[in-house]
């Protein structure tokens, strides 16, 4: 069985050579030089198929979670306990803050 995506990224790893000149591939990874204010530099390319399809726009922080709307009568979060208040102060205290 092929790995996923390999052909893909033989493909793109090709383009990439042909696009920046004196771009290598090192190991799995793929090295473009660069100059920026004099001094030289190389920016690090590693191509991996992606696990989760996303759409593109979407948001990416968790693929395939959606985030429930935001609504203004949502209550306010509880104010801490007595407890709390005495535990994060002794927590501060022993930081030295």
């Amino acid at each position: 069985m092929a790995i996923k995506g390999q052909k893909a990224k033989q493909d793109i790893t090709q383009k990439i050579l042909e696009t920046f000149q004196g771009s290598f591939v090192n190991e799995k990874e793929i090295r473009i030089p660069y100059v920026e204010d004099g001094v030289e530099g190389q920016i690090k390319v590693v191509l991996t198929a992606a696990k989760v399809m996303i759409e593109n726009g979407a948001d990416a922080a968790v693929p395939g979670d959606k985030p429930s709307p935001i609504t203004d009568n949502e209550p306010a979060p509880a104010a801490p306990s007595a407890e709390e208040q005495e535990r994060l102060k002794t927590l501060l205290d022993r930081l030295g803050m």
